[in-house]
């Protein structure tokens, strides 16, 4: 039986934490607060990137920022978290709202300026050209299939609709599981950089093996902490990931 490969985007194919730094600044002061500071802190970008780690959904950048502006002392997941549910379900959709609207407006007014703030990881784009060709691969994202297929085409990969999977409450294994049970695969390969999509399903489909991405957005304590979840580096992910699709040749 044949092996499915389902790839996370941000923080595994893309690393977009320039992008997400300036939507999410655009939504959090113009869009939301209806104002500009004079300034930004020195330390913006190594804070923001400091935090990426914990972020889940769109709405999380928001909270980035709000948490650099007030300057609330964050220091692990559990403190993100506690924070986060402060807000009410509602006031945490149109946080994500906006965040989806400044990126919409970056790419009606300055959509090459946009695109260039998303990069491919390197050593990756040769491989990802002829993967999204093959019905072995799927990227599954919290990131709405519109912005991904974007970045994608602007970087000469053209992939079709079907191949990027979204998902916005469901568990990503979950929604693994069920591509498999659709598509008759024997199994998946699964690799994110988040670890809660990896433990959130862990043990309930045999049939995936769940890999941490260790170039993307990780946190050192997570490996310390959860000792089972296997990793791969980015050179192991191309040597391991590529015999997979072929097998679908």
């Amino acid at each position: 039986m044949r092996t499915l490969v389902v790839l996370d985007f941000d923080g595994v194919i893309c690393d977009s934490l320039q992008e997400c730094l300036a939507s999410s600044w655009y939504a959090y002061y113009r869009l939301l607060l209806g104002l500009e500071p004079s300034s930004t802190p020195l330390t913006l970008r190594s804070r923001f990137a400091s935090l990426r780690p914990f972020v889940r959904a769109g709405e999380d950048f928001l909270l980035l920022q709000e948490i650099i502006h007030l300057e609330v002392p964050i220091g692990s997941q559990g403190d993100f978290d506690a924070y986060a549910r402060r807000f009410s379900g509602p006031r945490l959709k149109r946080l994500g709202e906006l965040f989806y609207e400044a990126r919409s407006r970056f790419l009606r007014c300055d959509r090459a300026s946009w695109l260039a703030l998303n990069r491919i990881y390197p050593g990756l784009r040769p491989a990802l050209s002829a993967w999204v060709l093959s019905p072995a691969f799927y990227i599954l994202s919290t990131k709405k299939p519109e912005f991904i297929l974007e970045i994608l085409a602007s970087k000469g990969i053209e992939s079709s609709a079907e191949r990027v999977l979204y998902c916005a409450r469901k568990g990503k294994l979950d929604i693994v599981s069920e591509l498999l049970d659709r598509l008759g695969a024997g199994g998946a390969v699964f690799v994110d950089d988040q670890i809660d999509h990896l433990l959130s399903g862990q043990g309930r489909d045999s049939r995936i093996e769940a890999r941490l991405a260790s170039w993307g957005y990780v946190q050192p304590e997570w490996l310390e902490e959860n000792a089972a979840v296997k990793t791969l580096s980015l050179e192991e992910a191309l040597g391991y990931l590529e015999p997979l699709i072929r097998a679908w040749e």
